[in-house]
């Protein structure tokens, strides 16, 4: 019995040692998968917090460049308002005579076309009598306009008369 006993003993000694090297195998392998994951982490960490610092230092970066975009446009934005509050002062103290401007405009465009100019002397068809131009009037809307000239007579008298009632002289050369 002794050696049931003994060899049960044995057994159970040999039994114990291997749960006890199986146990320890299991706790140094946990070990080495949870120190390798918790390397696997920090490392995954400490390069997402590396790329977070690069990405803080580019956009302050972006931020400086900005900055200094933000203070050249302000500089520029200074020096327009500056121009156009001069340029303002012009437009406002011509801003009323508009009108006058746009008449004056399309009178001397007018002119330019016309064959009478103010200053030459031309024939009234009606009774073939000599008159000298002395101003052209122009007038209407934005939809139509009418010419007429106004000239004097041998006696000093000024009257209006539409370009259809007067004709230019014969120069001298031509007759």
């Amino acid at each position: 019995m002794r050696t049931t006993h003994a060899q049960a003993l044995m057994s159970t000694t040999q039994e114990s040692d291997q749960t006890k090297k199986r146990l320890w195998i299991t706790v140094i392998v946990i070990a080495v998968f949870s120190s390798l994951i918790i390397f696997l982490l920090y490392k995954n960490l400490s390069d997402e917090d590396q790329l977070r610092r690069s990405q803080v230092q580019e956009m302050r970066q972006e931020i400086n460049e900005l900055t200094s975009s933000i203070k050249a446009l302000s500089k520029t934005k200074r020096a327009l308002t500056k121009s156009r509050d001069s340029l303002q002062q012009n437009v406002d103290y011509i801003w009323p005579m508009r009108s006058l401007v746009y008449n004056a405009k399309l009178r001397d465009k007018v002119l330019a076309d016309l064959e009478l100019k103010p200053g030459d002397a031309c024939r009234l068809k009606a009774d073939s009598s000599i008159v000298v131009i002395t101003d052209v009037i122009v007038g209407g809307n934005q939809y139509t306009y009418f010419v007429n000239y106004r000239a004097r007579n041998k006696k000093g008298e000024s009257n209006d008369y539409s370009p259809f009632e007067l004709e230019p002289l014969k120069k001298k050369s031509e007759e």
